[in-house]
């Protein structure tokens, strides 16, 4: 993400009903299902922190609980990696391991495998049938296909597990995306066939998951709807945005966030990979999107960016053509002696006890303690982000 600024820079932001989007239904709609135990249903609008390896970094899952965060979103692949499947397996679970009693969510991993891969042939290589990843400073090799990815996701235990896909980055040519709308499809398919293999084994004793597929296709609108109708004909429990949601000017990529979210079933869950900026989050919502997981709340926090709603939010609907919150770089020199909390309305853990000064303090001097406060300030303006969608009744984007 891009730095979004000084201090004093507000974000405004232009927001319309296009079409007339109601996010009532989003907040009517929750992932439930025949099978799901009593308290991992994951209710949406929803914000997924990224516990990538199985931690958000500076804070504790009680912590999280304390501001409101209802689930969380792990990745596979690094799991895979560290501690290992087996380790997770025998402390009985992802949920216990990480001492987390709400939804997890897994994902795959091929976003970074991709990245890597396409950075470097040295990382790997991307096979019709499979991903083989190597690791340059050891030589180890790590293969994966859709199969193994369910495998390894039902040996973790989470509770909704996204399908294997072929990413792409928004500019690739086209002949390259037309291909990875191919791959993606096909492999869609493949891990909603091992899923429904391996329930229907009789070894399995655990709680039916959920399977999102991902919708690939670049910066192309037709290969987004292409590939969003071929996952639908499959069938899958949600449906979420793959790539890189960002232009290469900052901006976010709402034509084609719009297409998936216009060609996927209404009441499905639409997840955004990746969308985390506050006024993305919104506008992302806005199209139709009632699902997100960035790292970009904790990463801000350690680099003391704090994010607080502008009167008079989030009380007050979110309008078009209003801004609703700024940045405050709390390292700046204007807070060394500043003894209002954050944000006057938040109830976090670092607002309710302590000043912009303390905070300040303690990130001059080092001390681990600024780093986990920060962070559970700006993980508690998404979970109340969250809940303005939630109560909100319109919202749209516009260039207008």
């Amino acid at each position: 993400m891009r730095d979004s600024g000084d201090d004093d820079r507000v974000h405004r932001h232009d927001w319309r009903v296009a079409g007339g989007l109601p996010l009532s239904r989003a907040r009517e709609r929750a992932v439930t299902g025949e099978g799901q135990p009593a308290g991992r249903a994951l209710e949406v609008p929803v914000f997924l922190p990224d516990a990538t390896r199985a931690a958000v970094r500076s804070v504790s899952t009680e912590d999280l609980r304390s501001v409101g965060v209802k689930a969380l979103m792990v990745n596979t692949f690094h799991l895979m990696r560290r501690p290992g499947m087996r380790v997770v397996q025998r402390s009985g679970g992802i949920h216990r391991f990480m001492g987390w009693d709400g939804p997890i969510m897994s994902d795959s991993g091929g976003f970074q495998v991709y990245s890597l891969i396409r950075q470097s042939a040295e990382h790997g290589v991307i096979r019709q049938n499979e991903v083989i990843f190597r690791e340059p400073s050891t030589g180890e090799k790590w293969r994966l296909t859709p199969e193994r990815v369910i495998q390894l996701q039902m040996q973790l235990g989470s509770d909704i597990m996204i399908c294997l896909d072929d990413c792409t980055g928004a500019e690739a040519p086209e002949a390259e995306q037309e291909q990875s709308v191919e791959r993606t499809i096909r492999w869609a398919r493949r891990c909603k066939e091992e899923l429904e293999r391996m329930l229907g084994s009789g070894r399995q004793s655990r709680a039916r998951p959920h399977l999102f597929a991902v919708v690939q296709g670049g910066a192309s609108e037709v290969l987004r709807r292409q590939c969003a109708a071929a996952l639908v004909s499959i069938g899958f429990d949600g449906y979420g945005f793959g790539g890189w949601p960002i232009a290469p000017d900052g901006s976010l990529l709402t034509e084609q966030l719009a297409a998936v979210a216009e060609s996927v079933p209404a009441d499905s869950v639409r997840h955004a990979l990746g969308v985390g900026r506050p006024d993305h989050v919104l506008a992302a919502a806005a199209l139709g999107y009632n699902s997100f997981d960035c790292s970009l709340p904790t990463r801000d926090a350690r680099r003391n960016r704090l994010y607080m709603f502008l009167p008079p939010y989030p009380g007050t609907p979110l309008r078009s053509g209003e801004s609703f919150y700024r940045t405050v770089y709390i390292l700046d020199d204007r807070y060394h002696a500043d003894f209002t909390p954050i944000d006057r309305g938040c109830d976090c853990p670092c607002c309710r006890v302590y000043s912009r000064a303390y905070l300040h303090h303690l990130f001059k001097v080092g001390d681990a303690t600024a780093e986990r406060l920060a962070s559970l300030h700006n993980l508690r303006f998404y979970t109340r982000l969250m809940a303005a969608l939630g109560v909100g009744s319109r919202a749209a984007v516009s260039d207008a």
